[in-house]
């Protein structure tokens, strides 16, 4: 009679355990798809609740009240973690991704990758926003200060991903 303590078909998250182990390993090579794939995604979700509720805003009205807008993101964010995160490390920023690897907690291998998904994503969720609310997709966007250089903007962008 086999030993009721080895369950050969336990199940973690509702999946065979095989299956979770195979893909949330991430030396598996075989599932570097399902890793930038994820990345896509989330980051077509996250760009899509955050330039989305000011483009809807814009759009509509008013439509979208400033504190959906600025919540909607965060709540994103925290769903795409506890979704992806086992599968991709749910970076969905490119910085996010660098300052992994700097640490030496993400193969620098990935990181182009990454990259590349993670621009692909918000690329295809701004291309998504402009086709469906058909206005300037400016209105999603932040800008920085009248008299901020663009380099200053964007090392103040990093610093506070990175943060």
């Amino acid at each position: 009679m086999a030993n009721p303590d080895q369950n050969d078909h336990a199940l973690v998250y509702g999946l065979p355990a095989s299956v979770v182990s195979r893909i949330t390993n991430f030396d598996n090579p075989s599932q570097e798809w399902r890793r930038l794939f994820a990345e896509i995604l989330g980051t077509f979700f996250l760009v899509l609740v955050a330039a989305g509720g000011g483009m809807m805003a814009a759009q509509f009205d008013g439509a979208v009240g400033r504190v959906a807008a600025v919540t909607a993101p965060g709540l994103m964010v925290t769903a795409l973690i506890l979704c992806m995160g086992k599968v991709s490390g749910a970076h969905f920023n490119p910085v996010v991704s660098l300052a992994f690897a700097l640490r030496g907690d993400f193969p620098w291998r990935r990181v182009p990758g990454y990259i590349v998904a993670q621009c692909a994503g918000g690329l295809l969720a701004c291309l998504f926003l402009q086709s469906v609310i058909n206005i300037s997709a400016g209105y999603g966007a932040t800008y920085p200060a009248h008299n901020t250089t663009d380099y200053a903007a964007v090392l103040m962008e990093a610093v506070l991903t990175l943060g």
